[in-house]
């Protein structure tokens, strides 16, 4: 499978493992890999590309031997609610305005609130996420760190249930100079009577790109 990879171009082992960091002292057991619903096999392959980070990639030793404290908030084996991966399409114009992220998130029991459901605050980190990521590759490519995401507004729609693994989907709608703004929506593409989607969250961000990014674009 082709991926993008953060950084320049890479290739590595895109198995993802769930052991604890020896480096890191965790106060809870990693979440497992949770059974994908049949959505995921039917619509992935639509995606794109797999976006490859390496700071996401725990095994690999990567963050700590590059300055990192502790774990990545969304993407690391024990996160409450977990990015298990991020997919990119660049659209016609290779970057810009049309840029889609899509991922698959896991809603683990370690982000619930009420009795059954997760936190509202797991919506909006997912979103934060994603909105921040989807400013990184407004260049057509993945630029880690190119900008810093300084307004997200999230709507919450409907509770979501723990254990759920649901779709985020980010797109660059307009891209004024540094300014990159940003819609996204987290659903069940397969809704509870297996037929209409559910609209779980939605988003609109604002990245600003740093002076080296904009020089990309």
């Amino acid at each position: 499978m082709k991926m993008t990879i953060g950084g320049g171009n890479q290739t590595a082992d895109t198995t993802r493992l769930n052991e604890v960091d020896p480096h890191l002292q965790l106060k809870y057991p990693s979440t497992t890999s949770p059974q994908l619903p049949e959505w995921t096999k039917e619509q992935r392959g639509t995606w794109g590309e797999r976006l490859f980070v390496p700071e996401w990639e725990e095994e690999s030793g990567y963050r700590v031997s590059h300055g990192w404290k502790g774990r990545d908030l969304v993407h690391a084996s024990t996160s409450p609610v977990r990015v298990l991966e991020y997919m990119v399409d660049y659209g016609n114009d290779g970057g810009g305005v049309g840029t889609i992220l899509t991922g698959i998130v896991h809603f683990t029991h370690y982000a619930e609130s009420h009795k059954g459901f997760c936190h509202g605050g797991s919506m909006c980190s997912v979103m934060d996420d994603v909105i921040g990521w989807c400013g990184f590759l407004t260049s057509g490519k993945c630029m880690p760190w190119s900008g810093f995401t300084v307004q997200i507004n999230t709507s919450l729609k409907k509770p979501i249930a723990v254990n759920s693994v649901l779709k985020i989907r980010a797109q660059i709608v307009k891209v004024d100079g540094k300014k990159v703004y940003i819609e996204a929506v987290l659903t069940d593409p397969i809704g509870l009577d297996g037929k209409d989607e559910v609209i779980h969250a939605r988003g609109d961000g604002l990245v600003i790109l740093t002076k080296e990014a904009l020089a990309s674009t």
